[in-house]
């Protein structure tokens, strides 16, 4: 069992990595701290130059901690999902949107630096987008092989459902997760191979 001395802290380290940079983020972020360079540069001991080195800037860090802040949800909730066909993946989609809602310091980042987030959340080719499309098409292919959308709907409906759940999120206002599945569902549907 930790003691509180372990809790009240960020983990430390000897001689800091590059790995430690984003543990040291998570840490910060997951106890409602502003994860920024100069905090994370200086629990590490180490200068801003190399931690821009390391992790890019503080969009990219910040996309990798809510990644990582998620953790394995997206196969949680694909292994959870009911329904045939399209309408796994549909329920998938729907039950990592409201563990995403449910993540309190995910929320609390939305809410709190709603431009910063929603920047990191809807950048076309950053981190969270990339891996959100990747994950719905290959469920998608899996449970409905009859639905032939190309790879940039995936994308485009990836950034759609962030949008439509983060804006709301950063806004103080709960989702309509009902209207995102059913954007979801009516773009897949029109790529569906004919009978």
């Amino acid at each position: 069992m930790r003691s509180q001395e372990q809790e009240a802290a960020p983990p430390s380290v000897r001689r800091p990595m590059p790995s430690d940079a984003l543990a040291t983020a998570l840490w910060l972020f997951q106890h409602g701290e502003r994860v920024d360079m100069n905090t994370v540069a200086s629990h590490l001991g180490i200068g801003r130059t190399t931690l821009y080195r390391w992790v890019g800037d503080r969009e990219k860090l910040l996309g990798r901690v809510l990644l990582a802040s998620i953790g394995n949800l997206w196969q949680r909730s694909l292994a959870d999902a009911e329904g045939e066909g399209l309408e796994h993946p549909l329920d998938a989609a729907r039950r990592f949107i409201e563990g995403c809602i449910e993540n309190e310091p995910l929320t609390s980042f939305a809410q709190r630096e709603s431009s910063l987030a929603l920047r990191v959340l809807l950048d076309p080719n950053g981190v969270i987008t990339h891996v959100l499309q990747r994950d719905l098409s290959a469920a998608t292919s899996s449970a409905a092989p009859e639905i032939e959308a190309p790879e940039e709907i995936f994308g485009v409906l990836a950034l759609t459902a962030t949008a439509l759940v983060w804006a709301n999120v950063a806004g103080g206002r709960h989702p309509d997760i009902d209207a995102t599945i059913g954007i979801m569902r009516t773009v897949l549907t029109a790529h569906a191979r004919p009978r």
